[in-house]
């Protein structure tokens, strides 16, 4: 019996915890997309969940397994982490949906995001992401 108990509290440890806040998911998701941590990228986005990205392909990606080969590919063509840092951040919620938008700047493009966010009970998964970028005219 201690050793059933033993395993249910070493598997629970190594869960994912559930964020209660959705800012704090979307932190969490970008220090893994800073990282590089494909299975963490990953794991933030629901089953039904779609996305455009920006260079990528320009259709609508469709289902986890389809965003997460997106990202497989991203994390093996990138030698080094990154440091994405989201500017002015804007979280609105109702109730368990949150719209996640902000803009990243750098040298070459102004790099537009948006997340919508739904609570379940897993806690918040990624059910959409738009990811656009407009070059910075030089």
């Amino acid at each position: 019996m201690k050793r059933i108990a033993l395993v249910v509290l070493l598997v629970a440890g190594c869960a994912s915890v559930p964020r209660a806040d959705v800012r704090e998911a979307m932190a969490d998701w970008m220090t893994a997309l800073n990282a590089l941590d494909e299975a963490r990228i990953v794991e933030a986005f629901a089953e039904d969940a779609t996305a455009f990205f920006p260079v990528v392909k320009a259709e609508r990606v469709d289902g986890h397994a389809a965003i997460a080969e997106v990202f497989r590919q991203y994390v093996a063509g990138s030698p080094k982490k990154t440091n994405i840092v989201p500017e002015d951040l804007r979280v609105q919620q109702y109730g368990d949906v949150a719209i996640v938008t902000f803009n990243v700047h750098n040298p070459s493009a102004m790099s537009r995001r948006t997340f919508v966010w739904r609570r379940d009970a897993h806690g918040w998964r990624i059910v959409h992401m738009h990811a656009s970028n407009t070059p910075v005219k030089q």
